[in-house]
């Protein structure tokens, strides 16, 4: 009850800039509730006063009555939708905007341990289904009770007898609504995690298919995807039956209320205890109140939906903004002395990746960094970009602690090559300018000349204009991986780094890369992680990496000298034989 009622201030925070709408809305609801409180009064006047009185003017003043009556009503319930949906839209917005910028600043962890189609279906699925309570469930349910409400005071005003037959059974339906609601909310909260799911096994197969096709294991992942879907199917039905064995009960309800006021009512019209026009009216204000009964049911299962799409939105938000409150106040605008890891340490769950590390590059050195896999070359890269924190030790940069500089400061140093070349969807002109979004279309193929990329790119029939596809699917290894240079040209930053930049890609391609590497400008710091002597033989230092220290550290003929561990890392036995 406490998680709800703070789920339901958490929202209110939401709506609270649009509150004159909401409030608006909430009388517009209230008005067209008294509007609906007033028909069945103006038909008993209309049958006592009106008929059995036959007073036709008195007939024609209600009848025109009617007329003035229902048009408030409409307007009234025109001016609530209107107002409510606005509200609605506009918080949803807000939030779903808020729950973007969330990601950005969430730690590369929540990345790597979280399926995709999870985050999709927080930001797509639940907002939408949070959007009905936004928009409508809460005045609805607002103008039902006020409807229902007002109809029992009616029905006693008219015969408390009777109404005390009508009512008797109420507390049972409340009773049916209230636990079979809380069914509806846990299938829901189930059901949604099983679309997340289903969302993050398509996406895997989207981006699996040529492994999964060529291996011939697409039977294995389709049995994993019935697994899921038949289990979503479950809960779905489950949901279902809550929902459908809710409304008959009401209505179920409703019908012995009605036949037990007929049976009763008509009785005391026979015995002049109740008019005619009150027994139609009793029987009027019984159908209103039914009326928001039955909707009670489907109002409040769309409530728990909502709300428990609401908790795991929620839920979302309230992780750790690392990026934010890891952040420093620092800045520094340009490279004046090098960098330096400082008995660096780090783990990946509770497993040593890096131990008493020490480097120091300085700037203007082109620098090979080399090591088997997991020997902690990538995560070098990750913790100088500050992906992650170093558990001891520190990074610096000009004598900076990074923990110490923003973020943007930070990465404005920086232009990366990954391995996993990142190809945005849009033109080639787009995916270029992300380096420097407001550089010009010179700039932009000057870059693209230094990264060997402009002599394919002119080729194509729209040229930079083209669009690369999803995924950049498009072109090949090598095309994209000269595009991602070009992008990291672009934004001319004094320390360039290439994360395994080479990988699985020909040696035409390789070439392309390693030219580029080489006129790089004299004043930047170049790191390349490489698992290939031809990217490193040439740089200025390589530093040759075991268990997470330092094993090595000089030029390539240097170390295949004196170096048994480098010679080993190539399947070199003699330096003789290298050479």
């Amino acid at each position: 009850m406490e998680k709800q009622s703070s789920t339901f201030s958490r929202i209110w925070d939401y709506l609270r800039p649009y509150k004159a709408y909401v409030i608006g809305a909430f009388i517009m609801a209230l008005l067209g509730a008294g509007f609906n409180l007033v028909i069945p009064w103006l038909v008993k006047g209309a049958i006592d006063n009106a008929l059995i009185g036959k007073n036709s003017r008195l007939l024609l003043f209600i009848a025109l009555g009617a007329v003035v009556l229902f048009f408030l009503k409409g307007l009234a319930s025109y001016l609530q939708n209107l107002w409510v949906s606005f509200s609605g839209f506009r918080a949803t917005t807000g939030l779903r905007s808020e729950l973007y910028q969330h990601l950005y600043f969430l730690p590369t962890s929540f990345f790597r341990d979280n399926p995709a189609g999870e985050v999709v279906s927080r930001l797509t699925n639940d907002v939408a289904i949070l959007q009905n309570l936004f928009s409508n469930t809460f005045v609805n349910l607002f103008m039902d009770f006020f409807i229902f409400s007002g109809s029992i005071i009616l029905l006693f005003l008219i015969h408390w007898k009777l109404a005390l037959f009508s009512v008797a059974v109420l507390p049972l339906v409340g009773f049916s609504v209230e636990y079979l609601g809380k069914k509806v909310k846990g299938a829901s909260h189930l059901l949604q995690k099983r679309v997340a799911s289903l969302a993050s096994l398509v996406e895997r197969a989207m981006a699996g298919m040529k492994i999964f096709q060529s291996y011939m294991t697409g039977n294995y992942e389709i049995e994993k995807f019935e697994a899921e879907n038949e289990a979503s199917f479950d809960l779905a039905m489950k949901q279902v039956r809550a929902k459908a064995l809710l409304t008959p009960l009401v209505e179920l309800v409703s019908a012995c209320g009605v036949t037990a006021v007929l049976l009763y009512g008509g009785r005391a019209v026979i015995q002049g205890s109740l008019t005619t026009g009150e027994l139609i009216a009793f029987l009027g204000y019984l159908i209103t109140a039914s009326t928001p009964l039955s909707r009670f049911s489907s109002s409040f299962q769309t409530l728990q939906q909502s709300l428990a799409s609401a908790e795991r939105l929620f839920d979302f938000l309230d992780l750790p903004l690392w990026g934010k409150e890891m952040e420093g106040q620092k800045e520094i605008a340009s490279l004046q002395e090098g960098i330096k890891f400082k008995d660096v340490s780090f783990s990946y769950q509770e497993e040593k990746v890096l131990e008493n590390f020490n480097l120091e590059i300085k700037k203007g050195e082109k620098v090979g960094i080399v090591g088997r896999s997991g020997a902690g070359k990538s995560t070098l890269i990750n913790l100088l970009l500050r992906f992650y924190d170093p558990e001891e030790g520190s990074i610096e940069i000009d004598g900076v602690d990074i923990r110490e500089l923003t973020f943007s400061s930070l990465r404005d140093l920086m232009g990366v090559v990954l391995q996993d070349t990142l190809i945005l969807g849009g033109t080639i002109r787009e995916n270029i300018l992300y380096g420097n979004l407001s550089a010009t279309s010179e700039e932009v193929r000057l870059a693209s000349i230094r990264a060997h990329a402009h002599e394919f790119i002119v080729h194509l029939e729209k040229g930079y204009d083209t669009e690369v596809g999803e995924g950049g699917t498009r072109f090949s290894g090598g095309q994209k991986q000269r595009i991602a240079i070009a992008r990291a040209l672009l934004k001319d930053p004094p320390i360039l780094i290439f994360d395994e930049a080479t990988s699985n890609l020909d040696p035409e391609s390789e070439k392309c890369i390693l030219d580029t590497i080489a006129n790089i400008e004299k004043d930047k710091i170049v790191i390349v992680v490489a698992h290939s002597w031809s990217m490193v033989r040439d740089l200025d230092r390589i530093i040759v990496i075991e268990d997470g220290r330092v094993k090595g550290d000089g030029t390539h003929e240097e170390l295949l000298e004196s170096n048994l561990y480098y010679r080993r890392l190539f399947g070199v036995e003699t330096f003789d034989k290298a050479l």
